[in-house]
């Protein structure tokens, strides 16, 4: 029951605009203020059918704009590929670290040097895609697109697995 709340709300913030005012209304009560089929009955003057015949009608709508549309899809799609090559960058952060290691040093130490042009890379790289996820969480909040979906960027400790990054 969860789930389609959650599946519904978000289909609502996307393609809310394109039902009818009263779709809209009766949505905006039952999915958004939580209010239950004969509170809004009440409210509308009508039978709890009506109300649950026209959330029925609602749902279809939007799925169907969904079918066509895909925008949620695409907006999971894109924060998952993001979220990703986050972890791939943070992967070869890591490595960076272990082969440092490895070789005798570490970060700050004489063997250090050759790697710092890939650690800055890196850093730049990881902070450059983070921005990028940040940016798309943001839009889709400004436009009512948020998913639900979102991930825990964490910060620099995240990078390296350690406190204060590469």
């Amino acid at each position: 029951m969860l789930s389609k709340m959650l599946r519904m709300t978000a289909l609502f913030d996307v393609y809310g605009p394109l039902l009818t005012q009263r779709q809209q209304e009766m949505c905006r009560l039952y999915y958004l203020n939580d209010y239950s089929l004969s509170e809004i009955s009440e409210l509308h003057g009508v039978s709890r059918q009506a109300i649950h015949d026209a959330l029925v009608r609602s749902e279809q709508a939007m799925e169907e704009y969904e079918n066509q549309f895909g925008l949620i899809r695409c907006s999971e799609a894109r924060r998952r590929q993001l979220g990703e090559l986050v972890a791939a960058l943070r992967g070869v952060g890591e490595s960076i670290d272990k082969a440092l290691h490895a070789l005798g040093g570490g970060p700050g130490g004489a063997s250090d040097c050759d790697l710092n042009a890939a650690r800055a890379w890196l850093a730049r790289t990881i902070e450059a895609v983070e921005s990028c996820q940040k940016a798309a969480i943001s839009m889709e909040a400004d436009t009512g697109m948020d998913t639900g979906t979102g991930t825990d960027l964490g910060g620099d400790e995240a990078i390296s697995g350690k406190e204060g990054g590469l």
